[in-house]
């Protein structure tokens, strides 16, 4: 049932459900220790759990060592300000501008939490410290755990159709446009609704990316990257088409040259021999007659920019595949 569910929100379901998981577990931890503020712990968790597998790794990391920086400063300014509501707006601005200056603003709310602790308790012995940092250690840990269940085969199995479906209406676009071009009747196709597609996938990419610790993850950000910057060549091409002032003869060379290259879109073709192709019909071109009219020269010149945004519409996946690894081939070409 659950592969019927869209999969934003299938992962809206899934986050939610780790939330109040995590929450309640790091919550009923600190309840269970003793700890004053347990509902702090659970905040915490929050925060930590909004972030990906990868990040909540690194952030586990970064607030259990800034947590000693925030003990530290709020000790120092309260010794010399004596106020805790002054002391508290100035600890906020000294930790602001250290979290700035280190990359490190995902930690400031959590610092947060904790120096308004010790401020209300005004007390900085080391049962204090130790209480307060169990505080940050539970929620951190609490998140780290939940955050390692991630649904890693459905979102692949995901990316795999979308991998699939961008080839096969990539394969309709250019078929559409050969047709346009030839002065057939041709079935519209939209550009815009296909880049929609391809961001979201491109989006789902990043999150299969930041949220599995297997190596050579980026694949499929890098291939719906790669889709990305072709649609928007060919948006180019189709507004290039509506320009075309009347038809000539050599649109029937670039007719052959979409559909030839159409048969080519899928994922693992390296487009040498297209690109070879390509050559071939502009060393044609050139030795084509100079154009009659003032018409069929725009004509000519649109068809030849055309034909430019084809090359690197080649080149754009030629490099794709140059930027793979042997190990990527083997681990996703097989599927």
């Amino acid at each position: 049932m659950m592969d019927r569910i869209p999969i934003s929100m299938r992962k809206a379901i899934i986050q939610g459900l780790k939330l109040a998981v995590g929450t309640i577990i790091a919550i009923a931890l600190s309840e269970r220790i003793g700890i004053l503020s347990p509902y702090a712990t659970g905040s915490i968790a929050l925060i930590t759990l909004l972030s990906s597998k990868w990040d909540t790794v690194r952030l586990t990391v970064y607030r259990l060592i800034t947590y000693f920086i925030t003990v530290a400063v709020t000790w120092m300014v309260f010794s010399i300000i004596g106020y805790p509501i002054v002391t508290f707006g100035i600890v906020m601005a000294l930790l602001y501008w250290l979290c700035k200056a280190c990359s490190l603003m995902s930690t400031l709310a959590v610092n947060g939490v904790i120096c308004s602790h010790f401020l209300t308790y005004t007390d900085f012995s080391p049962e204090m410290i130790v209480h307060e940092f169990l505080i940050v250690l539970i929620g951190v840990l609490c998140a780290l755990v939940v955050n390692q269940f991630y649904t890693k085969r459905t979102t692949q199995k995901e990316l795999i159709r979308y991998v699939h479906q961008s080839s096969d209406d990539l394969v309709k676009c250019m078929h559409s446009m050969a047709d346009r071009l030839e002065n057939k009747e041709y079935v519209p196709f939209s550009i815009d609704a296909y880049e929609e597609k391809l961001t979201d996938a491109y989006e789902l990419a990043r999150d299969f990316e930041e949220n599995t610790f297997s190596k050579h993850t980026n694949y499929y950000s890098n291939y719906f990257r790669m889709r990305l910057s072709q649609c928007h060549i060919l948006k180019n091409m189709m507004a290039e088409l509506e320009r075309m002032p009347m038809h000539v003869r050599q649109e029937q060379i670039v007719v052959h040259y979409i559909r030839y290259l159409a048969a080519y879109i899928t994922e693992t073709n390296a487009p040498y021999k297209q690109e070879q192709e390509l050559r071939t019909i502009l060393d044609h071109l050139d030795e084509e007659q100079l154009p009659a009219t003032r018409s069929e020269f725009e004509s000519r010149a649109y068809l030849f920019h055309i034909l430019m945004d084809l090359r690197e519409f080649v080149q754009c996946k030629q490099a794709y595949i140059d930027s793979l690894s042997p190990k990527q081939k083997e681990e996703y070409w097989k599927s």
